[in-house]
């Protein structure tokens, strides 16, 4: 393991007040500061396979999850940080770490914020790519999370902590947690929301950094946590010791409402370290196991945490986190399918196959095109038009 369609808008959906109030259409993974992807929840999806619109050779696997600005998107591949053309995809500019990006960046002000391997956090000018300022911590594997009311971002790094920087560049806060931090912090009005490595949840007060409250739990947590109203919905997962994990629902005070094993004895529901999206009286998350090219797609009753329906993959689905379009949701797995599943049920809408794993979390756009990244080093933009028809 690693380190650390043509939908139809029919209006959109008020975001909570941590979110970004910014007209990008996607600044983060799963849209906004609570991980809710509410874009989404207020389209349809087709029933018939997307066409590609584009696709873009980014030279190096792509494990960043896109980010959709108003008029780029951005990604990264191997060392390079780049800027598409949102309607054609063709390169704005290209950055080059020292070292390969596997996490997630997200967008804030004037600037598109990413994490590398080279234990460098950026800060790139959105429309040029040229460098603003960078902090060194140690590897970001998570990804970042942007308040642009207190015009500031989070992200968790290998150091065991999690940082706060405002957007110019100075530092805000710095906590210490107990072991590696990949959770992509999650935000609410008075909270920041993450795991770390040691299977440590926290939340700190989201304007001092100081620690509200924490909870241990049995394995360790890189899954963003989803805010919903009526709890804090994670996964969590050990796939190199125990080789098995568990999703789980929180209340905002801390305490378990249940902690879900799918049913199964031994590896339970194998290592889930994806945001769980909630749906209905559903909850969806994909685990897996790539040691064993073993994958599921978990739905779980909201109200009990037990397993209403799964979904087997042809490989691990731990680590893209479902993303709610309308009544369904798509995820992808490191088969190469990018899933779309009713969510009720279960039952398969569509996949669209990269030629390999996909390992981020899809983006959307107003007009409901989804972007993907893959390990075969393309981003891929999904449309239900076909190429004739743009």
């Amino acid at each position: 393991m690693g380190p650390c369609l043509r939908l139809h808008l029919v209006g959109i959906l008020t975001l909570l007040t941590s979110s970004v109030g910014s007209a990008a259409p996607w600044p983060m993974m799963l849209q906004s500061a609570s991980h809710r992807g509410e874009i989404g929840k207020a389209m349809e999806l087709p029933t018939s396979r997307p066409h590609v619109k584009w696709s873009y050779q980014a030279g190096g696997q792509v494990e960043a999850s896109v980010v959709v600005g108003e008029k780029h998107v951005f990604s990264a591949g191997g060392e390079k940080i780049f800027a598409l053309d949102r309607e054609t995809g063709e390169e704005v500019w290209s950055f080059k770490a020292k070292a390969q990006v596997l996490a997630s960046g997200a967008l804030g002000g004037d600037v598109f914020m990413i994490g590398a391997d080279d234990s460098t956090f950026y800060a790139l000018h959105k429309d040029t790519g040229k460098l603003q300022w960078k902090f060194r911590a140690g590897e970001f594997t998570g990804g970042a999370t942007v308040d642009q009311e207190e015009e500031s971002v989070y992200v968790g790094s290998g150091d065991h902590k999690l940082y706060s920087y405002f957007l110019n560049g100075s530092k805000r806060f710095v906590f210490k947690a107990t072991d590696k931090v990949c959770s992509t912090p999650a935000l609410s009005a008075d909270g920041v929301y993450f795991g770390d490595d040691k299977g440590m949840f926290y939340k700190l007060d989201r304007f001092t950094g100081k620690q509200v409250w924490s909870i241990k739990l049995s394995h360790g947590i890189r899954s963003p946590a989803r805010l919903e109203d009526d709890g804090i919905y994670i996964s969590m997962g050990d796939p190199d010791g125990t080789k098995s994990g568990e999703i789980v629902r929180l209340s905002y005070n801390g305490t378990i409402q249940w902690q879900s094993d799918c049913g199964q004895e031994g590896s339970k529901c194998d290592s889930c370290w994806t945001s769980p999206a909630v749906v209905g009286d559903v909850v969806v998350a994909g685990c897996g196991l790539d040691s064993m090219s073993r994958g599921f797609i978990w739905g779980l009753d909201k109200a009990t945490g037990k397993v209403v329906w799964k979904v087997a993959a042809g490989n691990d689905c731990q680590t893209s986190s479902p993303v709610n379009v309308g009544d369904s949701v798509i995820l992808g797995c490191i088969d190469g399918s990018l899933y779309a599943l009713k969510a009720a049920d279960g039952t398969a809408q569509w996949a669209f196959e990269a030629s390999q794993g996909i390992w981020t979390t899809p983006a959307l756009d107003e007009s409901g095109t989804i972007y993907i990244g893959s390990h075969d080093g393309n981003i891929y933009a999904l449309t239900a038009v076909e190429r004739d028809e743009l």
